[in-house]
């Protein structure tokens, strides 16, 4: 079982670092993104969704914890539109690396479907960059729909 706590600022400071960091790194492999661009793009990126940081409003910013051990495993990172919405965008959703391949992908987003509908949310989706397989075998096995798709052809001289 995973329990999902609100992240405290120590917290918040070392996952919105990594969060930066991995935002850009990913932008990067999908192609969106040159690299010497990429951390200051992810950066204010990040920057104009969480304006208030770790108190933006409609933002949840969550720790995974596991039940049994009482371990930090992870983060997620949920926004809630409105309660006239009822939906909910999962903006990261992180398994340290230590933790992954175990089984806590499947049980945090339980955990957090639970948490969202206590929230009144009835739909959650999120974004996933199509080179990351391991994520997207997880979110289709949990239920998860492609609702759209960006595709990309390079077409310069090689």
């Amino acid at each position: 079982m995973i329990r999902l706590e609100k992240m405290k600022p120590d917290e918040f400071e070392v996952y919105s670092e990594g969060l930066v960091r991995n935002y850009a790194i990913e932008n990067v492999k999908s192609g969106r993104w040159e690299e010497k661009d990429a951390l200051e793009k992810s950066r204010r990126e990040i920057d104009s969704l969480l304006t208030d940081g770790l108190n933006t409003e409609n933002h949840e910013l969550l720790s995974l914890i596991d039940r049994e051990t009482g371990k930090k495993i992870g983060y997620l990172w949920l926004h809630v539109f409105s309660a006239t919405e009822n939906k909910g965008f999962i903006y990261d959703f992180v398994i340290d690396k230590e933790f992954r391949g175990k089984g806590y992908g499947k049980l945090s987003l339980e955990a957090l479907e639970e948490y969202a509908r206590g929230l009144g949310v009835e739909q959650l989706s999120l974004h996933v960059f199509a080179h990351n397989s391991v994520a997207v075998s997880l979110y289709e096995k949990m239920g998860y729909e492609v609702t759209s798709m960006n595709m990309a052809k390079a077409i310069g001289d090689n």
